[in-house]
């Protein structure tokens, strides 16, 4: 007994610890001061401005059929200056300033360069102020790239049944600075549409300063001497697309120590167009893999995951076309629809690990669509974290919860062209990384004494039931199972000389003769099995109720062959109501007795069965 409740006792203090292990702590927020980021201590002008000049101008132009339009400008500065410039001017149309959602401009070598909206207007333009990272000297020449998305700058009208999207904007980059060389721009519509205006078979379209305003060499500062061909109109047909958005996105980027990254991503797109559509297409890293989409209802089907190339990225992509005519249904005018996208990314790709530290780099803007993305919330999830050793991104607000630090970014107006690198080192858990395998290892421990403390207990029950067979009364039940036989066997003969008698096959005297001799037996029985009956029910608690099963049934035997008596008495003296009642009522008693002969006989087997 000591045994079996220390190891009760130990496997209930595992459970206890499982179960302690398994509670979650509350939750703490941390929000991160995030300052507005400081202005450029250096201040641009337009000092000098008529002695740069740009040899070099290559605008790229895609319309989304989602309602976005992407611009991407390739210029080449030179300075003419007798001293070095530190930043040039570009321009957007005021008209144009609210709707620009994103911008960014790259150097030569794809390294970021310093913006400021400066918010100065000149000629109806805003200036943004582009800061070079080292001064261009005189007579040296250097390459920008200028990316930007504006929004609202497509308008959608339904002519004819047919979905017609309309632009019109300026042709080439709005400067302040003479621009001369190769001035190109071209435009590109989806590949589900097709140009009215121009007519063109070809797309893209492309235009050249030379073949498009032959009368001029060279464009003037804020496009001054093109006069009213600033501007272009391009109107395609569009059937397949209709505008959208993403009203909300919710992205959680769970990275473990053990070497998981999962990508969970709650959707709600929101259809502003004209015109219904079944399916929508986003793009999903490359190295995506068991990609799974979901709503409230299950798991959508339909969905197609192909391997692509895209130009504004660096790492290859998967497209992720999503069908929601196979087990949903279309997405109709100012409808919304909520889904949720799943996948694994592989961690061996994205990390490096020094001893307890680790480091993680990765694109938590995971998935890219070309809707407009009104509000974004990404969470980075890092399971063992002890803490964040550095941050190249820091986060809007920090949580943490059961040994779970969460990072949280903020964002609207989401750009398809948008990037958020970030590169984060923190320290390993060490405790939280050994908890799971002591858990389980717990767990198994736990299972396994309750397996051996079952088997022993069981051993032990075995063993009992062995010594208890050795203390068996052999004897006395083989007695008084012989004695009871007996006892049936007399009774069986009474029944057989009533029922002869009867059939006057016999005389009666025969019959009381006999009858008085088998009863008598039949009480001399039952006296020499009274102190079998004692030993037998002292010896074991099953025995003792068997015997008084016994008992109750040859009581019962006994009171209906008295029933049966009276019933016949009470029939020759004419106090029953008919002949059928008297048969019912007999065969009612005679069914019984059998009944209880075949009990009698089932316990008696029973008892010689430990003679065995």
């Amino acid at each position: 007994m000591r045994k079996k409740t220390s190891l009760l006792f130990f496997t209930g203090f595992l459970f206890v610890i499982i179960f302690i292990s398994f509670i979650p702590t509350s939750s703490q927020i941390n929000h991160v001061n995030q300052e507005i980021n400081e202005k450029p201590k250096l201040s641009a002008s337009l000092e000098g401005s008529e002695n740069v000049l740009i040899v070099g101008v290559s605008r790229e132009v895609n319309f989304s059929g989602y309602g976005l339009v992407n611009i991407a400008d390739s210029l080449t500065i030179k300075n003419l200056n007798n001293n070095p410039i530190t930043s040039i001017f570009y321009g957007i149309p005021l008209i144009n300033s609210e709707d620009l959602i994103f911008y960014e401009v790259t150097g030569s070598s794809n390294n970021s360069l310093l913006t400021e909206r400066s918010y100065m207007v000149m000629n109806e333009y805003e200036m943004i102020a582009i800061y070079f990272v080292s001064p261009i000297l005189p007579h040296q020449s250097r390459n920008i790239k200028i990316v930007q998305t504006y929004k609202n700058l497509i308008n959608y009208e339904l002519v004819g049944g047919s979905q017609i999207l309309n632009f019109t904007g300026h042709i080439y980059p709005i400067l302040p600075y003479n621009a001369k060389g190769q001035i190109t721009a071209t435009f590109r519509i989806p590949e589900t549409s097709s140009f009215l205006i121009p007519e063109s078979q070809t797309n893209p379209i492309s235009h050249d300063l030379s073949e498009y305003m032959p009368s001029i060499d060279h464009l003037e500062p804020f496009l001054e001497n093109m006069g009213s061909k600033q501007n272009i109109t391009i109107k395609f047909s569009e059937n397949s697309l209709t505008k959208m958005e993403v009203k909300e996105l919710t992205r959680e980027v769970f990275i473990s120590s053990w070497g998981l990254i999962r990508i969970k991503e709650d959707f709600i797109i929101q259809n502003i167009g004209i015109k219904d559509i079944s399916s929508l297409s986003l793009s999903i890293p490359g190295l995506a893999n068991n990609v799974r989409v979901s709503d409230d209802l299950g798991e959508i089907f339909g969905i197609t995951v192909e391997e692509v190339d895209y130009n504004y990225s660096y790492l290859k992509r998967k497209d992720l076309d999503i069908d929601f005519s196979k087990n949903r249904v279309k997405i109709t005018p100012n409808s919304k629809v909520k889904f949720t996208v799943q996948y694994f990314l592989p961690f061996e790709k994205y990390f490096s690990i020094n001893w307890f530290q680790e480091s993680i780099q990765i694109d938590i803007l995971t998935t890219i669509y070309e809707f407009l993305g009104r509000k974004q919330t990404i969470k980075v999830i890092i399971e063992g974290c002890y803490k964040i050793e550095s941050n190249s991104d820091p986060p809007d607000s920090i949580e943490f919860s059961q040994e779970t630090i969460i990072l949280v970014y903020e964002s609207d107006y989401v750009s398809p062209l948008e990037r958020k690198m970030i590169q984060f080192t923190f320290i390993i858990n060490l405790f939280d990384m050994l908890l799971r395998p002591i858990v389980f290892i717990l767990l198994i421990i736990s299972i396994t004494s309750l397996y051996v403390l079952v088997i022993k207990t069981k051993t032990e029950e075995d063993i009992s039931i062995a010594l208890k067979k050795e203390m068996i009364p052999v004897n006395e039940i083989r007695e008084f199972c012989s004695l009871f036989e007996e006892i049936n066997a007399l009774v069986l003969e009474i029944i057989q000389i009533e029922d002869s008698v009867k059939r006057k096959k016999i005389p009666k005297k025969k019959f009381k003769n006999i009858l008085n001799k088998n009863t008598a037996k039949i009480e001399e029985i039952h006296r020499e099995l009274v102190p079998f009956k004692k030993l037998i029910k002292e010896s074991n608690v099953t025995f003792e109720k068997i015997l008084d099963k016994l008992d109750v049934l040859d009581a019962e035997r006994s009171s209906i062959n008295d029933s049966l008596k009276l019933l016949e008495i009470r029939y020759k003296r004419g106090r029953l109501p008919s002949k059928a009642a008297y048969q019912k009522l007999s065969n009612d008693f005679l069914k019984r007795r059998r009944k209880i002969e075949r009990s009698i006989d089932k316990f008696i087997q029973q008892l010689r069965s430990y003679l065995l």
